[in-house]
């Protein structure tokens, strides 16, 4: 498993201070909690500081008014741009995904997904921006769901693996367990899963068990995902999905030489299928009133 070296560690190794400088560090932290923004546009604020004012941040958004929770969300994104250093970057792109549900307007919530999508192409800050992305792909305005599903199919598609490659697919099926409708409002959303990341297992089973980046772990992701795709059409009365899946589960028993993953798949294999008028709960977020009833 490939191990991915974040920029910079959150919490250095603990050391032998000064009466003086904690009192500077409780003032620094404290300044940071009364004022987080201005923490992190200042640049002469330690790195500390900052992790603070981030954490701040995070804490109040889902409790300030429309405006200013904008305004928060838009200093985590600026946060996790090239002027902070690389501490503060990578926690602020966790950060921004995780307060994207709670935000009311569409237009502060899309940027924010924007900025982690754009963080994937920098192999320094792609797992950050991965972790930010499994909470974020809940509540997406629909120009952004399909963006958002081809940057994670295109990853998967490519040579990431290990820790990012399961980040990835974790990101993955919140995306999809996020969309209880996705097979009435966008049935293409589901089928390019479909295609792109079944598809390709159902053509050589033998070969996807020995891709040395799909370790069992990401397998038996990648089996939950699509289990979750097959079950959205089957709701909908299409159960030739969810054939193929089951099908696709009896072939991968078959030549998977793990058991832990030969398990995973027996049990989506066997699950009974969805009830009528059955609808699993999804994350909800507040209307913003223009991009939803």
């Amino acid at each position: 498993m490939m191990v991915v070296t974040p920029p910079a560690t959150y919490a250095p190794a603990p050391e032998a201070v000064s009466l003086e400088a904690a009192f500077v560090r409780e003032r620094a932290s404290a300044r940071a909690a009364a004022s987080p923004q201005s923490v992190l546009a200042d640049p002469a604020a330690s790195v500390p500081a900052k992790l603070d004012a981030l954490n701040a941040l995070q804490d109040r958004i889902p409790g300030l008014p429309r405006g200013p929770q904008a305004a928060a969300l838009g200093a985590l994104a600026d946060a996790a741009g090239p002027a902070q250093p690389p501490e503060v970057r990578a926690l602020a792109l966790t950060l921004l995904g995780e307060s994207v549900p709670p935000v009311a307007d569409a237009d502060a919530r899309t940027r924010a997904v924007l900025v982690l999508l754009a963080a994937l192409k920098s192999p320094d800050y792609r797992l950050f921006a991965l972790r930010g992305l499994g909470p974020a792909t809940h509540g997406l305005t629909p120009a952004l769901e399909p963006v958002c599903e081809d940057a994670l199919l295109n990853l998967l598609d490519g040579p990431v693996a290990g820790e990012e490659r399961e980040t990835a697919l974790v990101a993955l099926n919140s995306f999809v367990s996020g969309g209880s409708d996705f097979a009435q409002r966008a049935p293409q959303l589901l089928t390019l899963i479909e295609t792109r990341l079944q598809a390709p297992i159902a053509a050589d089973p033998a070969a996807f068990v020995s891709d040395p980046r799909w370790m069992p772990d990401s397998r038996e992701l990648a089996a939950a995902i699509l289990w979750l795709v097959s079950r959205r059409q089957e709701e909908t009365g299409d159960s030739a999905p969810a054939a193929r899946f089951k099908a696709l589960m009896v072939r991968l028993i078959a030549v998977d030489p793990d058991a832990g993953a030969r398990a995973w798949y027996a049990s989506y294999r066997d699950a009974a299928p969805p009830q009528p008028g059955f609808t699993e709960r999804t994350t909800r977020r507040p209307s913003d009133g223009r991009d939803e009833p």
